[in-house]
């Protein structure tokens, strides 16, 4: 396993022969594979946990506090739930 700063390294790597997959989002790889002519396919999808992370620097409590307010405030208003609904349908988990 090899691990890359930014998202385009890791499409460069798989181009170059220095990795053979790449795990991204694929939304992200939609486009690459797309373009390559067929020297680039979808394996496979991993459904990662069961929710999505963020990490925000220890020192930034700040940030920290206002996205954990901006998560309550879609939570408690049920903004949150019909964003999951309408993205990944109505048997995706909800909060």
């Amino acid at each position: 396993m090899v691990e890359f700063a930014t998202p385009d390294e890791t499409i460069a790597a798989v181009k170059n022969g220095e990795a053979d997959a790449v795990l991204a989002d694929k939304e992200f790889l939609a486009p690459f594979v797309a373009e390559s002519g067929g020297e680039m396919v979808f394996a496979g999808e991993v459904a990662l946990g069961g929710g999505i992370g963020m990490g925000v620097r220890e020192s930034d409590g700040a940030l920290k506090a206002k996205m954990d307010a901006a998560i309550a405030s879609v939570k408690a208003d049920g903004s949150l739930n019909a964003m999951i609904k309408k993205w990944f349908g109505d048997e995706a988990s909800t909060y």
